[in-house]
């Protein structure tokens, strides 16, 4: 009985105790907004390999779609030359018309046909993607504005 009576005690002891503090979450973590630099529009470099324009509807594994106008696909080559990755959006690549007009990227065509909305590209890599617009149909396309580095890009 002696041998019991510190067991006892013990677990008596142990039922009052009051359990240790969990520790706090983690914070959240925050991403930082995107921002092309100075040095990413000196390392990449975007090449318009073909432009479609004229395109009726586009569709996907999982979507068909109308322009309100007319889509236009421009097939583009970007490389990175650097020795370190590097980042850019479709959405930098803004399409200049016949009349001067700029426009975006179409969101729904870009989500259609699956391309993505944002590119790491590696050190030394070239990536190649289609970027997709959806312009007026009484007028062509003439050039690609970098938006992000202020440089325009001619169109084959």
């Amino acid at each position: 009985m002696r041998r019991l009576l510190p067991l006892l005690l013990l677990s008596l002891a142990a039922c009052g105790a009051e359990p240790a503090a969990a520790p706090p979450p983690p914070s959240p973590t925050t991403t930082a907004a995107y921002l092309r630099t100075p040095l990413d529009c000196t390392k990449l470099t975007i090449t318009p390999l073909n432009v479609e324009p004229g395109i009726g509807y586009i569709f996907g594994t999982h979507a068909e779609w109308l322009p309100k106008g007319q889509y236009i696909r421009i097939r583009v080559a970007i490389t990175n030359t650097d020795n370190t990755f590097h980042t850019t959006r479709p959405t930098d690549y803004q399409l200049d018309d016949a009349a001067d007009r700029p426009h975006q990227t179409s969101v729904d065509a870009m989500e259609i046909k699956r391309q993505p909305n944002e590119l790491n590209i590696g050190a030394g890599n070239r990536v190649e993607m289609d970027l997709w617009y959806d312009i007026p149909v009484d007028t062509a396309p003439k050039l690609l504005r970098d938006t992000a580095c202020t440089t325009t890009i001619p169109l084959p």
